[in-house]
């Protein structure tokens, strides 16, 4: 069973969903700053020299590792193919689902490294990780934005 092409409003909604999920996501890295800058001072975390220097480091070059993975596994998602042919169970058109999970999953991977900044934060009291993480974070998130053109571009492909 051959499923119609997603109109117009569905495109639309879809993008709508998928930027006020982004805007969470930024808003969740507000919250890491406010969290790390305003509340954690109070806490008493601190992690030893040399261990804190190994974690910072794993945490660093894991934040790289995410980042490339992030447009790598986006791009994977929207060039798999077989999930193209046929509705959903819910009915809706599958490449809409297909580009909805590619952007989550890229918008999530690049949200986590700013967990990492807060974790390294929390544990080192070095603002310069806090703030690196999350401003890197927030630019993948911008990188990784929905794009209502590559959405437009992945179904004319699909049909």
């Amino acid at each position: 069973m051959q499923s119609s092409p997603p109109t117009e409003q569905d495109m639309n909604r879809l993008l709508a969903v998928l930027k006020i999920i982004r805007m969470a996501l930024l808003g969740s890295l507000a919250v890491y700053l406010i969290v790390g800058r305003f509340v954690a001072p109070d806490l008493t975390l601190q992690l030893g020299g040399n261990a804190f220097r190994i974690l910072r480091t794993a945490l660093y070059a894991l934040s790289l590792v995410v980042l490339l993975a992030a447009g790598y596994v986006r791009r994977l998602i929207l060039a798999a193919r077989g999930s193209s042919a046929g509705p959903t169970q819910a009915g809706q058109p599958s490449m809409l689902q297909k580009y909805s999970s590619a952007v989550i999953a890229s918008l999530v991977m690049s949200e986590s490294i700013g967990i990492y900044g807060l974790v390294l934060f929390l544990l080192g009291r070095n603002a310069t990780d806090l703030y690196l993480l999350v401003g890197i974070s927030a630019a993948a998130i911008f990188y990784f934005r929905p794009r209502p053109e590559e959405l437009l571009d992945l179904i004319q492909r699909g049909s």
